[in-house]
C-alpha cells in the first residue's frame, strides 16, 4: 500500500472521527456516579496494570443518553474497501476484536504513537487479549484532553461492532452501552487513566493470520 494511499484513507476517516465528537462530550456531560474499583498500582511511564474492572452493576443509561450514543454512531454499510495495516500495538497475545480497534485507532488518529497491549496483570483484561491502552501524548494539554476525547468516543460509537465492554477515560468509567461511573482515586495520571483511554472488547477470538481487517467490517467476520 502506498503512502499516499494511507495519507488519502487517513484524512477521509478523519473527518468521520470528528464528527463523533458528540459521543465523546459525554466526558463532561455526565453527573458523577459511584465509584467502582478500577485498577491496580502500576509504574506512570508504561501502564503495566492499570486494566479496569467493570461495574458490577452498570447504572441504567437515561434515554437521553441512549439517544446520544445512537446520534453518533458510524453510518450503516460504510466499508472503506482499504485493508487497515498493522499499528501502534503489538499484536502479539491480542484477540481479533482487540486487535480491528488498535488498527482503526492507528490509522484513524495517526498523532498516537504507542498503544500497549497484552501484559500480565491480576485482571483479565490485558492477559487474555481483551483490552488496549491508547496512550495520549501531551495529555493534559487542551489538544490532548480533546484527542483523548474523540478516541474514547469512537469506541463507544462502535462498541457493537468491536465488541466494546467499557471505555475508561480520565477516572471515568463508560460501559459500551448505558451510563457512565466514577473510578476509585488510585494516586497517579496513569492508574486514574489521564494519559491514556484504556478501551477493552469481548475479543472475539484468537487470530488464525486470515484476517483481514477493514473500517468497517472484518473478512472473515467474528465468530458468533
Amino acid at each position: 500500500m502506498g503512502t499516499a494511499v494511507l495519507a488519502n484513507g487517513r484524512g477521509r476517516w478523519l473527518a468521520i472521527a470528528a464528527s463523533l465528537a458528540v459521543s465523546a462530550g459525554m466526558i463532561y456531560a455526565q453527573s458523577k456516579g459511584t465509584e467502582r474499583p478500577c485498577c491496580v498500582q502500576a509504574p506512570a511511564a508504561t501502564p503495566t496494570s492499570t486494566a479496569a474492572a467493570p461495574p458490577s452493576a452498570a447504572p441504567t443509561a437515561s434515554p437521553a443518553e441512549v439517544d446520544m450514543l445512537a446520534a453518533a454512531a458510524p453510518v450503516a454499510g460504510q466499508d472503506f474497501q482499504m485493508a487497515l495495516p498493522a499499528g501502534a500495538a503489538s499484536e502479539q497475545g491480542l484477540q481479533i476484536k482487540t486487535i480491528w480497534a488498535a488498527r482503526a485507532i492507528s490509522v484513524l488518529f495517526p498523532q498516537i504513537s504507542a498503544i500497549y497491549g497484552f501484559r500480565q496483570d491480576p485482571l483479565k483484561w490485558h492477559p487474555n487479549g481483551l483490552a488496549i491502552d491508547v496512550m495520549i501524548p501531551d495529555h493534559s494539554s487542551p489538544a490532548g484532553i480533546e484527542l483523548g476525547n474523540q478516541i474514547a468516543g469512537y469506541a463507544l460509537a462502535n462498541a457493537k461492532r468491536w465488541g466494546v465492554l467499557h471505555v475508561i477515560w480520565r477516572q471515568k468509567l463508560y460501559p459500551g452501552i448505558g451510563a457512565p461511573s466514577w473510578t476509585a482515586d488510585y494516586g497517579s495520571e496513569t492508574l486514574n487513566h489521564y494519559d491514556h483511554v484504556h478501551i477493552a472488547t469481548d475479543g472475539g477470538g484468537y487470530p488464525t493470520g486470515q484476517e483481514s481487517y477493514f473500517i468497517g467490517s472484518m473478512r472473515p467476520l467474528p465468530p458468533q
